[in-house]
């Protein structure tokens, strides 16, 4: 077990891999962005269960992911524009406020190995690689081959990354707490209807706009 530093937040779930941009103005989270600079450490980012997110103080799930700092930039009014990308999932045994901002005692549990029916990693690597190529049509680019991650778990924490934007956290906590790796791609796979169905709509109307800007200026 080790300690590590915590952002609480209240709408956003972190997944390994995924990015969180940040705007950080509280003091309190000022020094810990700039400890965990000095010390190279990351810092823990965990869903608030009970409480607020700025001013008072908030009690996360046990369950968060580790995020290490990729870029601090200073923006006006005393600010910070934090990038982090989050990397391993942990779980608080005890928590602490004797800092300015809260810490925690803390595991790092490792994914249950299960077997996972291979129709489901490739209904979900699938629907996976749908999104991705939709995602490539909406930013302009193209990419002869799309793949994703091979392990199930992996796969099941990208479809949930890519699902982050759109979906309830009451529908991706569970997906942060299950280290059964088959319960958690059932859970991501579930996602996958919905994020197409939104993804679509957005290329239409990123498409829509974006020839219509063409016929504008000719």
């Amino acid at each position: 077990m080790s300690r590590l530093r915590l952002f609480p937040l209240e709408s956003t779930v972190l997944f390994p891999g995924m990015e969180v941009p940040l705007v950080v103005f509280e003091e309190r989270y000022k020094q810990l962005v700039a400890e965990c600079l000095a010390d190279s450490e990351p810092f823990g980012v965990a869903l608030i269960k009970d409480g607020r997110e700025v001013g008072g103080a908030a009690v996360p799930y046990p369950m968060g992911t580790t995020a290490r700092l990729e870029s601090v930039l200073p923006i006006p009014g005393g600010r910070l524009r934090v990038s982090a990308r989050g990397e391993r999932r942990f779980r608080a045994i005890e928590l602490y406020s004797d800092r300015p901002y809260l810490s925690a005692e803390v595991e790092y549990p490792v994914d249950e190995v299960v077997p996972v029916p291979e129709s489901l990693v490739e209904r979900a690597a699938e629907g996976y690689r749908q999104l991705e190529r939709l995602r490539q049509t909406m930013e302009a680019l193209y990419v002869r081959e799309v793949r994703g991650p091979g392990a199930p778990g992996a796969l099941a924490d990208a479809i949930a990354a890519a699902a982050a934007s759109v979906t309830p956290v009451e529908r991706l906590q569970p997906l942060i707490e299950a280290l059964d790796v088959r319960r958690r791609l059932e859970l991501a796979s579930a996602l996958l209807t919905d994020l197409v169905a939104v993804t679509h709509r957005q290329v239409r109307l990123v498409v829509a706009q974006r020839w219509g800007s063409v016929e504008r200026r000719n």
